[in-house]
């Protein structure tokens, strides 16, 4: 099994997000905040790279093995160990603050709140968390329940659709759905009332977003056509990808509502320099990270880092920034060596299903790219 950089990314995808969530809630418009970086930095946005990553390894580890028990098992060992660790420091960060009083402890709706934020309803925040911080414990995690449902649909989608027609319409399919949720996304994020409560709703819901995972399972399934032009020429598709952003910029407000096809053909050529950078250079990764995935803890943690500082009025200092990072990675690295990484090892080795062959060999007469088992594992 070859090594790849999905790590990395993941890392870097995560660190995007704490940039910009950063900047944003603690008002830094001087220094980094506001350099020339700022703008290539948001040409990479930290969640749809993880929807993409997601569903190319979440597609891969279903098709090796399509066990419905283990495959729930996997799932919830990567999500809901650290998420509830992370849950407990919250409430404490809450109530040192004040915002958890012991008769807000008591009553029925932290209850409600606290079952809400350790099973799949992140997005839900109630009144007594609108003195803590930004009033909501951690904004972040309105991806949680957008990624379940991705685990969930995917397992579904192949029993339904994928696994009773042949590859070519499978694929045909799964394309459609892709540009139906692009096209929802879209209209949700030009035309609808975005203070809407409903919209708001919607925009936390798996539809509008399945477009990026769905790309990322339709590069999994023919890996083996498009990875001729992916391997090893990160560099000319991220040269690529720049140059459609300097010339089109589709993530500007300005051009958002008329430029869709625009938007669509970024989001593409974000997905391939994605694939392509995690099958450039591949030992990189391994060599810097040593195999710590802590990318699940840096996106878990920043939020409540952000969270004290507004507490305590520490905003526009670009130093921020760089305490913010800080201390969301050292909390990201305990988390992965005290929670994630053994939670991980207790997921099952995925099994091959009784169909599975070797694979065949290229017309370079070398074996194809793979995925390692333990890349899969890790997973999230």
């Amino acid at each position: 099994m070859r090594p790849n950089n999905f790590d990395l990314i993941r890392l870097l995808a995560a660190l995007q997000v704490v940039y910009c969530h950063s900047c944003w809630h603690l008002d830094i418009t001087t220094g980094i905040g506001n350099s020339i970086l700022s703008n290539p930095i948001q040409w990479f946005p930290g969640v749809p790279i993880f929807f993409v990553i997601s569903g190319f390894l979440i597609s891969r580890s279903w098709e090796r093995s399509d066990d419905w028990k283990d495959y729930a098992r996997k799932r919830a060992l990567r999500i809901y160990p650290a998420l509830w660790v992370q849950l407990a420091a919250g409430i404490l960060l809450a109530a040192v603050f004040g915002a958890i009083t012991p008769t807000v402890a008591t009553s029925r709706s932290f209850f409600l709140w606290v079952l809400a934020q350790s099973s799949c309803i992140q997005f839900y925040n109630p009144a007594f968390m609108r003195s803590f911080g930004l009033g909501v414990l951690n904004g972040s995690l309105w991806t949680i329940p957008v990624e379940l449902g991705f685990y969930l649909s995917l397992p579904i989608l192949y029993a339904g659709f994928v696994n009773r027609v042949g590859r070519r319409w499978a694929d045909g399919g799964l394309a459609l759905l892709a540009l139906a949720s692009f096209i929802y996304w879209f209209e949700l994020s030009t035309v609808a009332d975005p203070e809407s409560t409903w919209t708001k709703l919607q925009m936390v819901s798996p539809l509008p977003h399945l477009h990026m995972f769905l790309v990322g399972v339709l590069l999994q399934r023919n890996f083996e056509r498009v990875l001729p032009l992916l391997e090893n020429r990160a560099w000319i598709w991220l040269t690529v990808y720049a140059a459609f952003m300097l010339l089109f910029n589709p993530w500007g407000q300005a051009t958002l509502s008329s430029s869709a096809i625009a938007v669509l053909a970024g989001r593409l050529l974000l997905a391939a320099s994605i694939l392509s950078v995690a099958f450039s250079w591949r030992s990189f990764s391994e060599r810097l990270l040593k195999g710590h995935d802590i990318s699940y803890g840096v996106y878990l943690y920043h939020g409540l880092a952000i969270n004290v500082l507004v507490q305590l009025n520490w905003k526009e200092n670009p130093w921020l920034l760089a305490l913010v990072t800080g201390v969301t990675v050292v909390l990201a690295m305990l988390s992965w060596q005290l929670i994630e990484r053994p939670a991980v090892s207790l997921k099952p080795t995925p099994k091959p299903k009784p169909s599975d062959t070797p694979p065949a060999k290229t017309a370079a007469g070398m074996l194809p790219v793979t995925v390692s088992s333990e890349q899969i594992r890790r997973a999230a």
